[in-house]
């Protein structure tokens, strides 16, 4: 059974700003929240002498949205960025190595774990080395994700422990990098990750705990009321539980399994809740490639800035269609991972053949997550085929200086095709994907709108005829992950009947600048009518 929601603040009038449609602002117009819910819409003052015991909340201009919704995030490890070394940004391999010189020096004993280098930043665009690494830390061994969550750095001490050596060959669906003379090079990408992951000490539960609530307080800091955390194991699924009876999660959350076999029977045998409620098992993620940055994204034709590789597949495509059928006939989404174009027509074409086995008509829309790279044609048949394309603006802005240099440029037009999606019918749901990218919607939906990077760069946008308008960018955050998640009654919109997720901004946030609105921040934030502590 799903456990009630925290008790909702009494009625509510907010009033003085505009309210935020999917059609764009309204002037004029208040909204009495009660038990939860949006009640009445319409003038203050009649909403006010129909309820005259309603709280009156004056806000000072300013636009009234439907909270955003994060549409792709890692929630664990959005809140276990406090807890490791942090070498997002770092500009090359001198800096990052400052930064775990640091940690290191700072967090003495056990294993050294961090995330966020980018090898694309850095002058050489070559990859790290254990070598690097071992003449900092020794002995100790570490394990260092690459920003995308695709690649991990690690030093000798750490091959020694996972017993990787020269002789060593590359796990389905991952590759161990070697140098010139046939050694391990301290890369591993995908699947080869977890020959060394696996090795380190998990979080106590009283530690993921603490992760969980640390990365959703993060998110209800940016403006969100709810998020799909995308690919949780067993310990977290137990934590969110935990914190769930305890009435203790801030902000909505829905939950995809990872493709654990043992977990998916246990959990999918039950009926997916459908009334909303603070946390609910909604899907399960699967990968079918790596990433673009690490060339793990799987592509029709080999990488033009490596002509010998064409990138992984990461998982077993008949695997994913049979788990992907079972997904969907016990009522529950599908979500895959794909970012390469051979990726996504893979994904188009299994999850077809995935309905069509599951023998009975679907619950939920299959989801596509983050659909980077797309043939024109493909871009069409999300949606003719129903298929949510659940995209992150910033990866976008984030990879534009080097996604030319893979694709080359025959190919480099299939490039984050927002605009194709759209003609094509395509449902849009926003995300950020983090810790992987910064979770600021205001910065994504700056992206979606100039794909320009903060600095302006590329002048004109990337490829500019995909960009999208601020209206359809909104959508995206707000009404079109309600539909994604199969809640458009209760989410994602300002109307009588939906919950009070709440978000204002002390702007016209219709009609402000680009640059404006990325520096924009929350104003005030509401969750089920309950307002929320900003400042904590």
């Amino acid at each position: 059974m799903p456990l009630p929601p925290p008790p909702p603040a009494p009625a509510q009038i907010l009033s003085g700003a505009d309210l935020w449609t999917d059609q764009g602002p309204r002037t004029g117009q208040a909204v009495l929240t009660r038990g939860g819910r949006i009640i009445a819409m319409g003038p203050a003052e009649r909403l006010a002498k129909a309820n005259p015991r309603a709280e009156r909340v004056l806000l000072s201009g300013g636009t009234l949205l439907p909270g955003f919704i994060e549409g792709h995030a890692h929630v664990a490890g959005l809140g276990a960025l406090s807890q490791e070394v942090n070498l997002v940004g770092t500009q090359d391999l001198p800096g990052a190595l400052g930064r775990i010189r640091a940690w290191s020096a700072a967090h003495p004993g056990g294993w050294l774990v961090g995330r966020g280098w980018d090898q694309n930043l850095w002058p050489t665009r070559a990859f790290p080395r254990a070598l690097d690494l071992d003449i900092l830390l020794g002995t100790r061994p570490a394990f260092l994700t690459r920003v995308d969550g695709h690649a991990a750095w690690v030093n000798t001490a750490a091959l020694a422990l996972a017993g990787i050596d020269d002789q060593t060959p590359d796990p389905e669906g991952g590759r161990i990098l070697k140098d010139a003379y046939g050694r391990p090079s301290g890369i591993l990408l995908d699947g080869a990750m977890a020959l060394v992951e696996k090795l380190i000490p998990p979080p106590t539960p009283a530690e993921l705990d603490a992760q969980l609530l640390a990365g959703l307080r993060s998110l209800e800091h940016d403006g969100f009321t709810a998020v799909a955390d995308m690919g949780i194991g067993a310990p977290t699924l137990a934590a969110y539980r935990r914190l769930a009876a305890a009435k203790a999660l801030p902000i909505r959350v829905f939950a995809y399994l990872n493709q654990d076999h043992e977990l998916m029977l246990r959990e999918l045998k039950q009926r997916r809740v459908k009334n909303l409620s603070f946390f609910q098992v909604q899907g399960v993620k699967f990968y079918l490639d790596g990433a673009l940055g690490s060339r793990g994204a799987r592509l029709l034709a080999p990488y033009a800035d490596d002509p010998g590789t064409s990138g992984l597949w990461v998982t077993d495509l008949a695997k994913v269609q049979l788990d992907a059928a079972i997904t969907i006939s016990a009522g529950y989404q599908p979500a895959i991972h794909a970012i390469g174009d051979a990726a996504n027509r893979a994904a188009l074409d299994l999850l077809a053949a995935a309905e069509r086995k599951a023998g009975r008509p679907r619950d939920l829309p299959p989801r596509i997550e983050h659909a980077q790279i797309v043939t024109p044609e493909d871009a069409a048949r999300f949606g003719k085929l129903g298929i949510v394309a659940s995209i992150q603006p910033v990866h976008c802005t984030a990879d534009h200086a080097w996604t030319p240099a893979r694709l080359g440029p025959d190919r480099v037009k299939e490039a984050f095709p927002w605009r194709n999606l759209v003609n094509g019918g395509a449902l849009l749901a926003f995300g950020s994907d983090a810790p992987v990218e910064d979770a600021n919607p205001f910065v994504s939906l700056a992206a979606a709108e100039t794909r320009q990077d903060p600095a302006g760069d590329p002048p004109g946008g990337f490829l500019p005829d995909q960009r999208l308008s601020r209206v359809e960018a909104l959508r995206a955050y707000t009404s079109g992950n309600a539909r994604a998640l199969g809640h458009p009654k209760d989410l994602g919109e300002l109307k009588k009947g939906a919950v009070a997720d709440l978000l204002w901004v002390q702007a016209p946030i219709g009609e402000i600048t680009p640059e404006v609105l990325r520096k924009l921040k929350p104003g005030r934030l509401w969750v089920n009518g309950v307002e929320a502590n900003l400042m904590r």
